[in-house]
């Protein structure tokens, strides 16, 4: 059912069993590739740390997959070296247990094929078709994330995607909350991949500017790309199985309650405590500022820390009364027409919204 981000506290498979949890997904810092977040916000984990988490995972009923999913390679897809390298990397995880792969890219599907794990395409990848659903199942892919920024809300849509597909099942994320149809999605997804590797600035400009978009607008909220514990039923009829609930750089605490809001279909506080990064994972990574230096210098080095300091607090000045959100999703769905034709979540926004009261 649910597919979880991990921020390898050891404790947290334990919490999360009996919570129809069917994987926890994470990332080794050793990989040759990288995968989807920054270096700055994410745990650093080696081999030995992978393979004592992946045990917890076991010993608590549920699998673990390790993430392999840039969406950029860097021009190293026809370097037989990193072929090597990417080929023992799924050999180790197959010997510590690992029970999947998330990956973005078709070789990569390719040589996961020639292993026991499960494969998953990433939502990076952009599946928002039919025909892009079909070429990923008959490259040999076993799980298919949906593009929820452009078809969160669309239910016929998926609808037809889940009845096409025959032998991969379809999963949705349900609370990244990136703008709907956003225009930097790809160019985000690509930052991301460049971001997770050593040398990279600790600097997310793309989440920046979203995080400015929602500041100043709560529509921006409402039309974001979430899906509602309460709705989670609505995509359950159409055939759809498997949700993915992030993120990597949570608390346990929030994980833990996100995964509860999850199975009991309910949640009655602010919408927006369920959505993307909240709370400090464990064994935080300190920023990254030895590799900034090699590549950047002191002053730009200095102004990079200073700017992924800013970015960590995600705190919005509004909060959203998730009970008042009932008739959000439109049958017919929301790619018919324009935003400003529709004006449905204005309506929503009038009366979910509210501004957030500060701490006193």
């Amino acid at each position: 059912m649910f597919s979880v981000a991990t921020n390898f506290d050891d404790d947290l498979p334990g919490r999360l069993a009996g919570l129809e949890v069917d994987e926890l997904f994470g990332a080794c810092d050793d990989s040759p590739l990288g995968h989807g977040r920054p270096r700055a916000i994410t745990p650093p984990v080696n081999w030995r740390q992978l393979g004592r988490h992946i045990q917890r995972c076991r010993d608590a009923g549920m699998g673990f997959n390790l993430l392999l999913n840039p969406l950029c390679l860097g021009a190293q897809e026809e370097g037989l070296r990193l072929e090597r390298q990417l080929r023992r990397t799924l050999a180790r995880a197959v010997e510590l247990g690992a029970t999947g792969v998330t990956v973005a890219h078709p070789w990569l599907v390719a040589l996961a094929a020639d292993t026991p794990l499960r494969i998953r395409v990433s939502v990076f990848v952009g599946i928002c078709t039919i025909e892009q659903a079909l070429y990923w199942q008959n490259l040999g892919a076993h799980v298919l994330a949906i593009d929820t920024h452009v078809l969160s809300r669309d239910l016929p849509v998926i609808r037809r995607i889940v009845a096409a597909c025959g032998s991969a099942d379809v999963e949705l994320p349900v609370n990244i909350g990136c703008l709907l149809r956003c225009p930097l999605a790809r160019t985000h997804a690509a930052r991301l991949s460049h971001s997770s590797r050593p040398g990279a600035q600790p600097v997310d400009p793309c989440a920046s500017w979203c995080l400015e978009e929602k500041r100043s607008d709560p529509l921006n909220l409402i039309r974001a790309d979430f899906i509602r514990p309460e709705d989670l039923e609505r995509y359950e009829e159409l055939g759809v199985r498997h949700f993915k609930i992030v993120d990597r750089s949570c608390s346990s605490d929030v994980l833990v309650e996100r995964v509860v809001a999850y199975r009991d279909r309910k949640w009655q506080g602010d919408l927006l405590d369920l959505i993307g990064p909240r709370g400090a994972a464990p064994r935080r990574r300190r920023l990254p500022i030895f590799d900034a230096l090699r590549t950047l210098g002191i002053n730009r080095s200095l102004a990079a820390v200073k700017q992924a300091r800013a970015m960590m607090d995600t705190t919005m000045p509004w909060v959203i009364d998730n009970q008042a959100l009932g008739g959000l999703l439109l049958p017919k769905g929301c790619s018919a027409t324009n935003c400003a034709e529709c004006a449905h979540c204005a309506r929503i926004a009038e009366q979910a919204v509210r501004p957030r009261q500060p701490v006193r």
